[in-house]
Order: structure tokens, then C-alpha cells, then sequence
């Protein structure tokens, strides 16, 4: 009675954790690998190939629900505190004059909880279903409305609620295979500021600043697809691949400025496509002894489909921001080891490259190189409980925007600006895995 009750409650939580998950203001390009806290603590190195040992795993490679032997269940949270400090700040029109404002807008980042859900249950020996529930790309970046490189961009948020039904089935004793579908959820909000005084007249340039608010939502479907060989015991080969999900979003622009921009800056509707690249993962697990073993991950993600951001407004021209993203590779390595049957202890570091150069960086995501150092650790409290716990702290390179504004092409009234930020990231998990 008191596992079938603790059953309920963790399946609400999770359920509740997924749907109500804010997202972090500064990430790898805009994704999120804080998905599991035990593969947290090997910098994510392994899990691809279920190094971690439980079902958190199956975000990364959908076939680690092979792993499951009867129902398994695992909710993680994790703080995500980063920081993104505005050093040097300065802005002029294509005329030559300066942009007045704040060029001290702080650090433009946001702490944030992040949680994730996975259920898995095994049909039989062979054949398991499962279901992850996730937040895996979104941004938060907030600047105050005054500052001077407003009209490039002021507050940004980006969040995504994915739920994905897996089926796995072991066709050969070292050999399962699994897939997913992705049903995702997408709601953005865009904020910035518009030159009209300069729009109108070099004469009228921030005299008549009209703020605009965007933000719309859309729902898109994706797949995942994986397999886990274990050509002999102690030995695993994970690899797997994330569609993109491709959305419409749909939703409407509220304008605020003086009177004499209401007639042509007025309240209507817009829409925009979202595409979250596509990924795919190589992991390794290997045991050294019964107590040590080491592993490794690697993941390629195609951030090149985010070549531009283009709202299409009912009554006024696009708006247009060139991206020229990059893909990138992330590659981890990491240990963990058995120091009782009750105590695991981890280690890992990675390497996140960037997936922007300074000429088409924005002041939406400032985002750099990344270095990962992390600690973890699990406890089996008895046989049916696990809790894990994990530190990362992430080295990131110092950014620089460097927009130009030559009174054509996508950044025309926008301004020259140069900006230069100093980054952080702090992240501490906490999971519970509990087995029937």
C-alpha cells in the first residue's frame, strides 16, 4: 500500500515537475543538457550509453529504456545559475551620433529550476515502454528597456514542454532498439524597441521610441531513435538521434510609444517558424574492475538550421535578425566509482563549443565556449531508492557583440553596438530514481 501510494504521488510529480519547468537564461546555443543529475556528475559523459544506470539516460538515447527490468521511476531538478555580466557597453546610428542610455545593464541572466520525469515499465524481458517529459531548449535573457542596444533586442524567452512516448525491444541478447515520438509544446516572447523618430527623420532619431512586445505558441511532433550493444558484460555502445521539431508560431504584437507612431505601429497579429535542430549522440561505457569504470560522450547538434529569426507582421514589414549559427560538438569524458555497494562516486569535465562568431552574435544569447567541470554522487538508501546529487561548474569564454548597422540590410535603424560580457554557469542537481 505505501509503494502503490508513493507510486501516485511521484507520477503527479513528475508530470506537475515537467509542465511547470522554467528555463535558464543562458545555455549552449539555446539548448539544455540538464536532463538527468547522475549523468550530470560525469559532465554527461557515458550517458548515451547508460554509464549513469538508471532511466534518465533515455532523454539522451531512447534505447536506455532497455535498461529498465520492471517499472522505474525518476525525477530530477536542477539549479541552473548563470551569470552573464555586461562589461563594456557602447552604441552609435549609422549617422555617427551616440545611442543615449544604460551601457551598465548588469548581469542579464536568470536563475532557474529546471525539472525532468521519466517512467519506464518493462512488458516483458524484451520489450519496454516509457515516457520522458522535459524542457529541452529555452532562454530567458531580460535587459531593461532604457538600455542602449534596445532596439537590437530587450528581453528574450524561449521555452519548450516535451513529452516523448518510447517503445524499446532487445532483438539480440547484446543488441536493443528503441524510438520515440516527440510531442512538443513552444511558447516565445520577444521584446525590443523601435528608432521610429529616426525611421521618420535623422532630425527625430529616440524621440519616438515605441516599444513592442511579441510572443506566440505552437505545438510541433518530432522523433527519437537509439540503440544500446553490449558485445560482452561490463562493455556498452550507445547511439542515438533527436529529430528537429518544426513550429508556426502564432500569436500577436502589442506596440507602446507616443501618439504620433499609433497609426502605424498598431496592435496586430504575426507568426514565425521555430525549428529546434536535430541531433545525434555516441556514447561509451566501460568497466575497468566491478567497482571503477570509465565512459565517454559525444554529440553533434546541427545549430546551422537557426540561420535567421523573421517575424512576419499582418501589416508591417518582416522583422529580420540574421543568426549564421554554427553546428557544434560536445564531447565529455568521465569516471565513476564504487567505493560500497551503496556509494558511487563521480567525476567529469566537457568541452561545449559555441555556435555563433562575434559579426552575427546577438544580445539575445551571448553565448561562448563552454567548459565543463563536474562532481556527483549516488546513494542506494535500500532496494527500492536511489538519490543522486551533482555539481557542475561551467567555464565560459568571455563574449563580444559586434553589430553593424550600414542603414540597409536586416540591422537598418537598429545601430552600431559593441558589447562585451563576462559568463559563468553554476549548476547543482538533485535526483530520485525509486524501482518496483
Amino acid at each position: 500500500m505505501i509503494r502503490k501510494s508513493l507510486k501516485t504521488h511521484l507520477l503527479a510529480a513528475a508530470a506537475v515537475a515537467a509542465m511547470a519547468a522554467p528555463l535558464p537564461a543562458f545555455a549552449a546555443g539555446y539548448g539544455l543538457k540538464e536532463q538527468s543529475v547522475s549523468g550530470q556528475g560525469t559532465s554527461f559523459a557515458g550517458v548515451t550509453a547508460g554509464g549513469n544506470g538508471d532511466l534518465s539516460a533515455m532523454f539522451f538515447n531512447p534505447a536506455a529504456l532497455g535498461m529498465v527490468k520492471n517499472l522505474e521511476l525518476v525525477q530530477t531538478v536542477t539549479g541552473i545559475i548563470p551569470r552573464s555580466e555586461v562589461k563594456s557597453a557602447r552604441a552609435t546610428r549609422v549617422t555617427g551620433s551616440a545611442i543615449t542610455g544604460n551601457a551598465a545593464p548588469g548581469d542579464i541572466a536568470q536563475d532557474a529550476i529546471v525539472p525532468s520525469g521519466y517512467i519506464g515499465y518493462a512488458v516483458t524481458p524484451d520489450l519496454k515502454v516509457g515516457l520522458s517529459m522535459n524542457g529541452p531548449w529555452g532562454l530567458v535573457t531580460d535587459y531593461d528597456y532604457d538600455w542602449i542596444g534596445r532596439y537590437h533586442g530587450v528581453r528574450s524567452d524561449l521555452r519548450t514542454y516535451n513529452f516523448t512516448p518510447t517503445v524499446s525491444y532487445r532483438v539480440h541478447p547484446t543488441l536493443t532498439v528503441a524510438g520515440g515520438i516527440q510531442i512538443q509544446y513552444a511558447k516565445a516572447k520577444l521584446s525590443s524597441v523601435i528608432d521610429a523618430g529616426l525611421l521618420a527623420s535623422p532630425l527625430l532619431a529616440g524621440r519616438l521610441d515605441t516599444t513592442v512586445d511579441l510572443q506566440g505558441d505552437a505545438w510541433g511532433v518530432g522523433a527519437t531513435a537509439g540503440l544500446l550493444y553490449e558485445p560482452m558484460k561490463g562493455t556498452r555502445i550507445g547511439l542515438a538521434y533527436r529529430s528537429a521539431v518544426k513550429h508556426k508560431l502564432k500569436g500577436e504584437a502589442d506596440f507602446t510609444g507616443p501618439a504620433a507612431t499609433a497609426a502605424t505601429f498598431r496592435d496586430q497579429s504575426i507568426t514565425a517558424k521555430l525549428v529546434t535542430p536535430d541531433s545525434a549522440n555516441l556514447g561509451v561505457y566501460q568497466e575497468l574492475t566491478d567497482r571503477w569504470a570509465v565512459m565517454a560522450d559525444l554529440q553533434w547538434t546541427n545549430w546551422s538550421r537557426f540561420y535567421e529569426l523573421n517575424v512576419d507582421f499582418a501589416t508591417l514589414p518582416n522583422s529580420i535578425t540574421e543568426e549564421k549559427w554554427k553546428d557544434t560538438w560536445f564531447v565529455s569524458l568521465g569516471t565513476a566509482y564504487k567505493v560500497t555497494d551503496a556509494l558511487t562516486v563521480r567525476g567529469g569535465v566537457a568541452f561545449d563549443k559555441g555556435t555563433v562568431g562575434t559579426e552575427h552574435r546577438t544580445p539575445r544569447i551571448p553565448e561562448q565556449d563552454r567548459y565543463w567541470l563536474s562532481v556527483g554522487a549516488g546513494y542506494k538508501v535500500n532496494e527500492w531508492l536511489q538519490l543522486d546529487a551533482a555539481y557542475s561548474h561551467v567555464f565560459v569564454r568571455d563574449a563580444e557583440v559586434a553589430l553593424r548597422d550600414t542603414g540597409t540590410g536586416t540591422n537598418r535603424g537598429r545601430g552600431n553596438l559593441n558589447v562585451k560580457y563576462e559568463n559563468a554557469i553554476d549548476i547543482i542537481g538533485v535526483q530520485a530514481r525509486i524501482t518496483f
